[in-house]
């Protein structure tokens, strides 16, 4: 029996509606994490002078300032996507507007809960995040149309190995500020000399995150440019590593960074297919590796939440995790789909790899099993399937050649 979502047409629907859909549902998921518990009442008098006295106070939380930039960073690129009719620059300015809107909405919302507190400096970085999204979208879009890079091995970048190395590079680099104190060589030598054992579970990782990479580097540039864009983003790794000095510097991601290269140099004409077949092992060894194994396991059972997000950004409000789970998730589903040809059944496995996961976390403390993971597999696989329906080599591939201009032209026209 052959399947439906493989052989749907990819120009069945109108992008702009597609991208409306998507960016209400982000709307609706940045107002459940602006506003839960979802407990409202009115304030006293004396708590609205307490409110107000904080809304340009300048609280200083890295990590809460950039989770307020991601936030809304694909909502100004959804915005950006469903407009039409207005020029692109009044289109990038309008989404940029709506969002702020919204923004500003849910700031004067938070007035009316005991949980959280209405910001300036939150809106600001709000609307920071959707002019970035709207940017880079509008500058996406003019990719194959004003300017021409000739080691694209399409018009412009598939969509989804773009956007997972998009969410990599957002997570790898943050937090986005040096130090004042760059950390000499001499010492980064010495951190490293102080770890003498390979951890198994961080070995994965590394090994697994590089090689994902080296593969949307191969769905994006044409052979000669793979490994040196791979060397270029090895070495700026590198470099902001020694900036903002922070504690992910590891034996194992300086191994990763020298075979990897190696693997993607003698693995250079292997079929796509087979390729992602290593990609799918890679994935599920790290989700084996850091979710079920080697932690000790307990007798007592766990429990298990229900609420999304309630163990990253609602909680901790630690926007990493959340990131690198995208990023494995993202990738395994996107290899399967290529490995089994077969989008529907890429999602089922990738769905039940995802709940498997969260059932052995019940079993192995202190990790959390959460709704979260299998939920965001199931907002992977609509975003991925808007992504195909709308640009014929999402997902990447062997040929070189690109779709014609006309199509590309439809998410923009």
């Amino acid at each position: 029996m052959s399947d439906p979502v493989a052989h749907r047409p990819p120009a069945a629907s109108d992008p702009r509606a597609t991208a409306r859909w998507l960016a209400l549902g982000v709307a609706l998921l940045i107002a459940w994490g602006s506003l839960y518990p979802l407990e409202f009442r009115i304030p006293t008098s004396l708590e609205w002078h307490r409110r107000l006295a904080l809304v340009t106070a300048h609280i200083h939380y890295r990590a809460d300032l950039i989770a307020n930039f991601l936030l809304y960073l694909p909502f100004g690129a959804l915005c950006r996507l469903s407009l039409g009719g207005a020029g692109r620059e009044r289109r990038t300015v309008l989404a940029v507007v709506l969002a702020s809107a919204l923004s500003m909405l849910l700031e004067l919302a938070q007035s009316a809960t005991p949980h959280r507190v209405t910001n300036l400096y939150d809106w600001i970085w709000n609307t920071a995040g959707a002019a970035a999204g709207a940017l880079a979208t509008a500058l996406y879009l003019r990719i194959g149309e004003r300017w021409t890079l000739r080691g694209l091995r399409h018009r412009r970048p598939p969509l989804v190995p773009a956007s997972l190395l998009a969410i990599w590079l957002i997570g790898a680099f943050a937090p986005y500020v040096p130090v004042h104190r760059a950390a000499s060589l001499g010492r980064l030598i010495a951190a490293l000399q102080t770890s003498h054992a390979v951890r198994a579970a961080g070995a994965c990782a590394a090994l697994g995150a590089w090689w994902i990479i080296a593969e949307c580097i191969r769905q994006i540039w044409r052979r000669p440019w793979v490994l040196p864009v791979l060397a270029a983003l090895i070495g700026l790794t590198a470099l902001d590593q020694t900036l903002v000095g922070d504690e992910r510097r590891s034996l194992e991601e300086l191994l990763a960074w020298c075979i990897v290269p190696a693997l993607t140099l003698v693995t250079m004409r292997w079929p796509g297919r087979v390729r992602a077949w290593v990609t799918v092992a890679a994935c599920v060894a790290v989700m084996v590796t850091t979710n079920a194994w080697p932690t000790p396991r307990t007798a007592q059972l766990g429990a298990f939440h229900w609420v999304p997000f309630s163990g990253t950004l609602l909680a901790s409000r630690d926007y990493r995790p959340l990131l690198d789970t995208l990023f494995l998730e993202g990738a395994l589903l996107w290899s399967l789909t290529i490995a089994l040809r077969r989008p529907s059944a890429a999602f089922w496995v990738a769905f039940l790899a995802s709940v498997a996961v969260e059932l052995a976390r019940l079993w192995t403390p202190p990790h959390r099993a959460e709704i979260t993971n299998p939920l965001l597999v199931v907002a992977l696989l609509i975003a991925f399937t808007a992504a195909r329906r709308h640009q014929a080599y999402a997902d990447g591939g062997d040929a070189g050649g690109g779709p014609p201009a006309a199509e590309d032209r439809r998410c923009d026209g």
